[in-house]
């Protein structure tokens, strides 16, 4: 019962081929889980302002230049 709450509390998100290979290739090579990877980051993005800054500022460049 316990393996169906965790997959049930679980959510997939898209990520575009290159980024999820390199996730994965992070992951794997620290002997950590993907989703957990994905977790840790966000939490310490959420706790350290400036990374926040960093992630807003460097998604709207990526996004302004995908749309030109």
């Amino acid at each position: 019962m316990a393996a169906d709450k965790s997959k049930n509390d679980r959510k997939k998100i898209a990520v575009e081929e290159p980024t999820y290979d390199q996730l994965k290739n992070f992951s794997r090579f620290n002997g950590l889980k993907t989703r957990t990877v994905v977790a840790s980051m966000v939490d310490i993005m959420l706790q350290d302002e400036v990374l926040s800054r960093r992630v807003v500022e460097q998604c709207l460049t990526a996004d302004a230049e995908e749309a030109n």
